[in-house]
């Protein structure tokens, strides 16, 4: 997830094409705060005279949260460059690419969504769709965001009713088995950290209560909170997730989704 609090409609435009497209870009200031304060965003792209205004409002959790500055002489001499020799055939897409690497530069350097995306990868024994992960990425690093079928459904323009629907053509278990299980690793990924409780867990996921928390836990998983906190409790949690929602041929069948959860840029 990237979080850029930026006006100017060519750079959202540029940020957005330089992410990745199975990520979510946040651009309005009430929803950039939203996602640094519950979710997990790998870096924050903002003007170069903002950059001390946002680190210094970084929640203490998340003071390390990489911030780039990319300001009108940056696309002032992007512009030149394109114009000399561009990378791409439309000067938005060049300053795209020539920002991707600037990113990838200045984001974190060990996502912990690519680490799950790795073991999983191992459990099933085979590469990731990226269907697949256009789908649960958005849950994994904006969980509050995505608490319930309506929500992931308008992140793609679909109503729960038909995305219900496509995943039931196709086949695959319920999308609300997903959304429970990608909820669950993020909840695993926030209980990694000692510093937290399970009442602020309960709430950085959404839930009115710890003991709501802890009773949707041991229902979906058979696992208790607690258990989610140490690495082993959460590569067994990833275990039941492969038996419970990928069974054999499954991720071959999200391949039919053909990009629909992957981010389209005009």
């Amino acid at each position: 997830m990237i979080v850029a609090p930026i006006e100017d409609r060519t750079l959202q435009s540029i940020v957005r094409r330089a992410a990745l497209p199975e990520e979510d870009v946040f651009h309005v200031l009430d929803e950039v705060q939203r996602a640094v304060r519950f979710g997990h965003p790998r870096l924050l792209v903002c003007r170069p005279e903002d950059q001390r205004d946002f680190r210094d409002g970084l929640p203490t959790e998340v003071v390390d949260l990489p911030i780039l500055g990319i300001g009108e002489s940056a696309l002032r001499s992007w512009e030149a460059a394109w114009e000399v020799q561009g990378l791409a055939l439309r000067r938005v897409d060049d300053s795209a690419l020539r920002l991707r690497a600037l990113m990838e530069q200045a984001a974190r350097e060990s996502s912990w969504v690519e680490a799950i995306y790795s073991d999983l990868t191992q459990v099933v024994s085979r590469g990731l769709p990226p269907e697949f992960r256009g789908f649960s990425r958005r849950i994994l690093e904006f969980p509050i965001r995505y608490a319930s079928l309506k929500g992931v459904g308008e992140a793609f323009g679909l109503s729960a009713g038909a995305l219900k629907a496509r995943f039931r053509r196709r086949g695959l278990p319920s999308p609300s088995k997903y959304l429970r299980w990608f909820r669950l690793l993020a909840a695993a990924r926030v209980l990694s950290d000692p510093r937290e409780t399970i009442l602020s867990a309960a709430f950085r996921l959404g839930f009115a209560s710890d003991g709501n928390f802890c009773r949707w836990v041991r229902a979906t998983s058979g696992m208790t909170p607690s258990e989610l906190r140490d690495w082993n409790g959460r590569l067994l949690l990833l275990v039941r997730m492969a038996e419970e929602c990928l069974p054999d041929g499954a991720l071959e069948r999200w391949e039919s989704f053909g990009g629909l959860f992957l981010r389209q840029v005009a």
